[in-house]
């Protein structure tokens, strides 16, 4: 049986649930909130009654902030294509990081969830919890920290239906004109790529020369978002500057598109010089990422099927392609009124 005491510190005012039950150990966490107890004291009881309950020593002992500064080291590196997943993991440590395993609740997530929404947009606040579960269920799973995820009963937030925008045709031609003119030496190749194959930038900053097939004009993406390997056309454009600069490769670097400025990161110099071209090329509203959508709604209205531009795109569902779906609209009404016409002697 579950009791709780109200507690006054250094903190304010905190409450303790204390759980009896069974003969076995009193179970003792301390909550901000006398609801955050009384949830606690629930599972803990539940648990219980059904056999289940395993607290770990590891959860009484180790903080969220253990957890996330663990995660950082050991599962972000993995994660090279997620969106500020350090800023993620940093956030949720400034928020609980001083609670102890076995006292992150439900409702302390929630809380902190409904707070963030305020100010991000909810597919934001979704990859934030995203992270925070993913670091639960490895702590879990694999290290024996916690004895259940409690993010499994924390709702996603409600997201807009996603972001389409491509280029138009004269948007187009001014980006590639300004990303020819670049003084990087690579990003006319690089945004080429992205714009005909619709890999993502980090996909194309990771070629080397020894996935390269230039006879053959394609290449191999070994390290993909969704862990398969994928091959990319390459057209007659693209290999020609790939040619181009392959003359004058660096021998000592096998990455395609390597820096040749010395103490700059590859991908902060990229940066610079993407910023720049789209802004001379006045793109508003545009994203890298953007060159991928812009393939695809090519491919839709040139009439390839959700199916051919999903394996293009390399997803693994059709549904992350049904965005584009109608703008091959005019394509199948075309297709459709051929057939009938055939079908009814018309022609």
């Amino acid at each position: 049986m579950a009791y709780f005491r109200k507690r006054h510190g250094k903190k304010g005012v905190r409450w303790q649930a204390v759980i009896r039950k069974g003969g076995r150990r009193s179970q003792v966490a301390t909550f901000r909130t006398k609801g955050e107890a009384e949830e606690w004291a629930n599972q803990i009881e539940l648990a219980i009654s059904k056999g289940s309950f395993l607290p770990t020593y590891e959860a009484k002992r180790r903080t969220v902030r253990d957890l996330l500064q663990r995660y950082k080291e050991t599962e972000i590196p993995k994660k090279k294509d997620q969106v500020n997943p350090t800023r993620h993991a940093d956030f949720w440590i400034q928020r609980l990081g001083d609670l102890k395993l076995f006292e992150l609740s439900r409702a302390a997530i929630v809380e902190v969830r409904d707070e963030l929404a305020k100010e991000r947009a909810h597919a934001t606040v979704n990859r934030y919890l995203a992270l925070l579960s993913h670091a639960c269920t490895v702590a879990e799973k694999e290290w024996e920290w916690m004895a259940s995820n409690p993010l499994r009963k924390v709702s996603s937030l409600e997201e807009p239906r996603g972001r389409v925008r491509f280029l138009s045709d004269a948007e187009k031609d001014r980006l590639l004109d300004e990303a020819k003119s670049s003084s990087h030496p690579h990003l006319y190749a690089i945004v080429l790529i992205a714009l005909t194959t619709g890999a993502r930038k980090g996909e194309i900053l990771g070629l080397r020369w020894k996935d390269v097939d230039l006879d053959a004009n394609r290449s191999v993406l070994h390290d993909t978002k969704n862990k398969e390997r994928r091959t990319l056309t390459l057209v007659p454009p693209v290999v020609d500057e790939l040619r181009k600069l392959q003359k004058v490769r660096r021998i000592d670097d096998d990455l395609i598109f390597t820096t040749m400025r010395v103490g700059e990161a590859n991908s902060s110099y990229f940066e610079k010089a993407w910023r720049k071209a789209r802004g001379k090329a006045e793109l508003k509203d545009f994203r890298f990422h953007d060159l991928r959508h812009s393939c695809a709604s090519y491919l839709a209205m040139n009439g390839a099927t959700t199916a051919e531009i999903a394996a293009v795109l390399g997803h693994k569902t059709l549904e992350m392609v049904k965005r584009y779906s109608h703008l091959s609209d005019e394509h199948v009404r075309g297709i459709v009124e051929r057939t009938a016409a055939k079908v009814l002697g018309d022609e």
